[in-house]
């Protein structure tokens, strides 16, 4: 190969270099900082405590490879062809990897690059092992680096390191090579991957910059990444766990939501007669400071006959409740839900309907005068049950359609008893 100067345009290199279109393999990665010729591990711990949650899953795996990265068992390392034994062999493991990993990259090409001392590789390396890497070229006036290859050994993937390999080499172009900007001409099977990675098909950096530097191939998109020197890339998730605390650090100043209160456990137990005592909203804990308020007027009328005035009151709810008891008890397709299922005739039947319910239970939940706050849960209560039924048996049986006709009646019976038209009250002058 002819000898080029550093930044030399690629339309040179486009003659000189095997035609064809780079790929830049699917990797799942992982890598950390060092100089310019050596770039091992230097992860410090957590500061985070150990029992500190850990949200995500993202952030679970980044959390085991800074793991492996502290026990020596992962590191990386930039190296060049620099005639140096060892860095040979790394190179040709890592040529080995490419040729494996991108079939439709020919062979003499990955090794003119990768041997090219006007490039350098990123190494993922285990256990002493190179398991993958990256191959690019940087350009130190255009503050920009061209990524090559991208790959990770088919046996090491879909474990986090081709995420962990591209964040290290976006640290180490940011810190040591004083980089603003990662390109690639990435294959249409790759795009997805640089995607994932931070890397937009919207190229903002300046054209003149980067034009007739970055070769483009047919059957490729061209793509780039912008890097942000306030980011740290390897120490990502401890970065974004220190904002959220002292996001939720200043949200404790203006609120009081991180508060915890006992709960009203105590007073859902019966009394000795089997009632249970109902308890005023207003009287439990913490509301009142969460700003709670009272909602407005009724949103409608019970019209039902014998509900009094009418108003949606503790009272009238009720008288409304046993009335719709007795008429839906009275209907010809309430046989199937008179009792409990008898475990005994039916003996898979609490297996499948994890929330049994049936009129005689609504029936005791009704007489009791407090279970049923709001019309609401009354009405829960029927559409659970008729959900049950539907649940446990087929289409084509006479409970299923017992259900559904039941149903139909109950809903009927309910909107006949209510006026959604409430006539607002006059405004004073």
């Amino acid at each position: 190969m002819d000898a080029m100067t550093e930044d030399e345009p690629s339309s040179k290199r486009v003659r000189e270099e095997t035609p064809g279109k780079r790929v830049n393999g699917d990797a799942s990665g992982t890598p950390e900082r060092g100089d310019k010729a050596k770039y091992e591990s230097d992860a410090k711990p957590s500061t985070a405590s150990p029992t500190s949650p850990v949200r995500g899953a993202y952030a679970t795996r980044e959390s085991h490879l800074r793991k492996q990265e502290r026990d020596g068992e992962l590191k990386w390392e930039v190296i060049t062809n620099d005639g140096v034994e060892r860095h040979s062999k790394h190179l040709v493991a890592l040529k080995n990897i490419f040729s494996k990993q991108l079939p439709n990259m020919p062979k003499e090409y990955i090794v003119r690059l990768v041997f090219d001392s006007r490039h350098k590789s990123m190494l993922c390396m285990k256990n002493g092992n190179v398991i993958g890497g990256i191959t690019y070229r940087p350009f130190p006036k255009q503050r920009m680096g061209e990524i090559a290859f991208c790959a990770i050994s088919a046996n090491e993937q879909v474990k986090g390191y081709g995420t962990r390999l591209m964040n290290h080499i976006k640290e180490y172009a940011k810190e040591t090579e004083n980089m603003t900007h990662l390109i690639t001409f990435a294959d249409n099977n790759a795009v997805g991957y640089f995607q994932k990675q931070g890397f937009t098909k919207e190229i903002m950096m300046e054209r003149e910059k980067w034009n007739g530097y970055i070769k483009e191939y047919d059957g490729g998109t061209i793509m780039e990444c912008q890097l942000d020197g306030q980011v740290s890339y390897v120490d990502f998730v401890n970065q974004i766990r220190e904002q959220r605390k002292a996001v939720e650090a200043k949200v404790r100043e203006m609120s009081t939501a991180h508060k915890v209160y006992n709960g009203l456990k105590d007073h859902f137990k019966p009394s000795a007669d089997g009632k249970y005592t109902p308890i005023d909203v207003k009287h439990i804990k913490g509301l009142k400071e969460a700003k709670w308020e009272r909602t407005g007027l009724p949103k409608f009328r019970l019209v039902h006959p014998g509900c009094g005035d009418g108003l949606p009151t503790k009272e009238n709810m009720h008288k409304f409740m046993r009335a719709i008891v007795n008429i839906v008890q009275a209907h010809a397709d309430v046989w199937p839900f008179g009792g409990p299922v008898n475990p005994i005739e039916v003996p898979d039947y609490y297996e499948v309907v994890k929330d049994p319910l049936d009129m005689e239970l609504i029936q005791e939940r009704v007489a009791s005068g407090n279970y049923y706050v709001s019309l609401e849960m009354f009405c829960a209560d029927f559409r659970l049950m008729f959900n049950n039924c539907r649940l446990y048996n087929s289409p084509d049986t006479v409970y299923f359609k017992c259900a559904n006709r039941l149903e139909t009646f109950f809903e009927s019976k309910i909107a006949a008893g209510i006026n959604w038209k409430v006539r607002e009250p006059p405004t004073k002058r």
